[in-house]
């Protein structure tokens, strides 16, 4: 058993109610989809909080941008990586400053986790494509290429990225976890591929203004679906977290501009 977060976006507040989830749940390993930093007020503390319980991350475009350029960026995600990127460097502590740029320079683009392909954004190009649910009717090829890219050597894909979790079949087909089970559950069989998306911690986009990650139970941890069919059990978790102190921070700081706070309130 193991889970799965994402773009966190430098929100504290979220990530710290759900590393406080995920500890009750005795769930011990723990990897991330990238974006830990960019839209929010406490890049430091994020980057801190992964680093301390070793957590092992993809890049994210976001934490590209900070240590390089933020290329093809709205203005307001610009002036949140330039901001971040002064705040890492405005760190007087030699060791905590290196640390953290040492974490962002040295993230993959992919990772494999027990058999399953972690990307931020999407097999065929990890870092920036964007697949959203509409896509498996607006442009299914899209999707298709990106089952393609998956090839042979992987059955799923988790990704984040669009900050909306779900399930993508080469169908193709988008399921919204309330669409999966009652529980939020959805089986991964061996017989089948798909591309998950995890949500996202600290921005999320589905209306649903709480945290979103994913627990996976793999077929050991689901003794009532221990078959070799089945390749793992894969849990949609929302976590309630203080939002309102999130939104405040933002607003009080003036390089980070007050969408980037009042669109947490909506979830969008």
């Amino acid at each position: 058993m193991f889970a799965v977060i994402s773009d966190i976006h430098s929100n504290i507040e979220a990530l710290t109610a759900v590393l406080e989830d995920i500890d009750r749940r005795g769930v011990r390993e723990v990897h991330c989809c990238g974006d830990i930093v960019g839209y929010g007020p406490n890049p430091l503390e994020c980057l801190d909080q992964l680093i301390e319980r070793d957590v092992k991350s993809v890049c994210g475009n976001h934490d590209i941008a900070v240590f390089f350029e933020p290329l093809n960026f709205n203005v307001s995600a610009e002036r949140a990586a330039y901001w971040t990127r002064q705040v890492l460097e405005d760190e007087a502590r030699k060791a905590l400053r290196n640390r953290r740029w040492e974490m962002l320079g040295n993230m993959p683009e992919r990772m494999e986790v027990h058999g399953l392909l972690l990307v931020h954004a999407s097999p065929r190009r990890p870092v920036n494509e964007y697949l959203f649910s509409e896509d498996v009717y607006t442009n299914p090829n899209k999707i298709l290429a990106n089952f393609d890219r998956l090839g042979h050597n992987h059955r799923a894909c988790v990704v984040g990225h669009t900050h909306v979790p779900g399930v993508f079949l080469d169908d193709p087909y988008f399921d919204a976890p309330g669409d999966l089970t009652e529980t939020d559950r959805y089986e991964l069989t061996s017989e089948e591929k798909a591309i998950i998306n995890v949500g996202s911690v600290g921005q999320p986009r589905d209306r649903d203004i709480r945290a979103s990650y994913i627990v996976v139970h793999e077929p050991a941890d689901e003794p009532d679906h221990a078959n070799n069919d089945l390749h793992a059990v894969i849990e949609f978790v929302r976590i309630e977290y203080d939002v309102e102190k999130t939104v405040r921070k933002i607003l009080a700081i003036p390089e980070l501009d007050d969408f980037l706070g009042t669109r947490l309130l909506d979830g969008r």
